[in-house]
């Protein structure tokens, strides 16, 4: 499944415990491809992310991997992880595609150890435009059990 929004947030926006769910559509559309299951005692998941624009081009910069984080009934159990890296240049016009990597947090915000069952895995790429604005666009949800 592929969700696009244009809601901009940044890390802060992200909260432990707070509630999600995108609902409105982007420029970008976020595909992605993650193992469908992982161990309880497992601190880290990786997988990849197909960014593609829809109805226009898309130019700005973007961080090196795209920020993924868990849901776990509506609510954010995760947050992306930290990148230190300089941001890369996207452009992309209409349909053309891009890879790009992500890695998810396995230690829950809260602290200790996930729950086991069922998470919902999302990954959200930050466009930041030429002239300052950003457009933030979430790929998601893809199933997660966690044993």
């Amino acid at each position: 499944m592929t969700t696009d929004t244009t809601r901009s947030p940044g890390p802060a926006d992200l909260e432990c415990g707070a509630p999600f769910g995108p609902t409105t559509r982007g420029v970008l559309t976020v595909t992605g491809r993650f193992p469908d299951a992982v161990s309880t005692d497992a601190q880290r998941l990786s997988g990849t992310v197909s960014v593609a624009a829809t109805g226009r081009e898309a130019r700005g910069v973007v961080t090196p991997q795209a920020e993924a984080f868990l849901v776990r009934e509506g609510r954010i159990v995760t947050l992306p992880l930290p990148q230190d890296s300089l941001g890369r240049r996207l452009d992309l016009a209409d349909g053309k595609v891009e890879r790009m990597t992500a890695m998810v947090s396995l230690l829950p915000c809260s602290g200790g150890v996930l729950t086991p069952g069922p998470h919902d895995l999302y990954v959200r790429v930050v466009l930041n435009h030429d002239d300052g604005s950003r457009t933030g666009s979430i790929g998601g949800p893809w199933p997660l059990e966690v044993r």
